[in-house]
């Protein structure tokens, strides 16, 4: 597991490298700690990363330009802050978790058993998904997205409009921060249950999701039972 830390202080930089080590053990290939936006930014551009530990206010900048490079990434991030009130706006913008100073071992767990999914608890709700594009960004509201399907180790969002956007992210790693509204209904699918109107009953293990916009998508035998509770609930 890939890790960079940023953060400008560089003592609490070390509690946290201390701590993420005495979690995860062996798990941990690499660990860097930086502490300006300029430098994380260029490393991120250089270096593939698996998860980003970030405080958003470094050296009196905000941190919310890297925060915007980030949710794009292919890797997750984890923001470490004292200012609890940009939690929300962190969230919105697909962050997997937000701990507060000083960093508390047992939440700190808990953030790495989302990561690891083995707990989907305290989803919070992602309004906002950034895309890199044109050497700039994109921001698409989820409420635009009918579904996304598996693109190699991407993910192609399929948007109400008909227009669709790559994004960096598998589906595995959007299963861990998109509302629970959507469901993985397929290995290479993830579909907004509010936008299905109907689903077929498995036949010889074969079965389809049929949406609102007439679009019919394959619902894998594994998934079926999960998604009739779903729509029953």
């Amino acid at each position: 597991m890939r890790i960079l830390i940023v953060e400008d202080e560089y003592s609490i930089a070390r509690d946290i490298e201390f701590q993420c080590r005495a979690i995860l053990g062996k798990r941990v290939s690499s660990l860097r700690i930086l502490q300006t936006l300029h430098d994380a930014a260029e490393y991120l551009s250089e270096h593939p990363i698996d998860l980003l530990m970030l405080d958003l206010n470094l050296g009196g900048q905000s941190g919310y330009g890297l925060l915007q490079l980030a949710v794009s990434g292919s890797f997750h991030t984890i923001i470490v802050s004292a200012h609890a009130g940009q939690a929300l706006k962190a969230f919105e913008y697909g962050v997997l978790d937000f701990l507060p100073k000083p960093l508390e071992r047992v939440r700190l767990k808990k953030a790495f058993d989302r990561y690891f999914g083995r707990s989907e608890a305290g989803r919070h709700a992602l309004k906002f998904l950034t895309v890199r594009k044109h050497g700039g960004f994109i921001v698409i509201p989820v409420d635009d997205v009918l579904y996304f399907k598996a693109a190699n180790f991407y993910s192609e969002a399929v948007l109400r409009s008909g227009r669709s956007e790559i994004l960096d992210k598998s589906l595995d790693r959007l299963g861990h921060i998109l509302p629970p509204r959507f469901l993985r209904v397929h290995r290479s699918y993830i579909v907004d249950i509010c936008q299905i109107a109907s689903f077929t009953p498995v036949i010889k293990g074969a079965s389809r999701v049929i949406l609102k916009s007439g679009e019919t998508l394959p619902l894998s035998k594994r998934r079926h039972k999960e998604l009739r509770r779903r729509m029953d609930g």
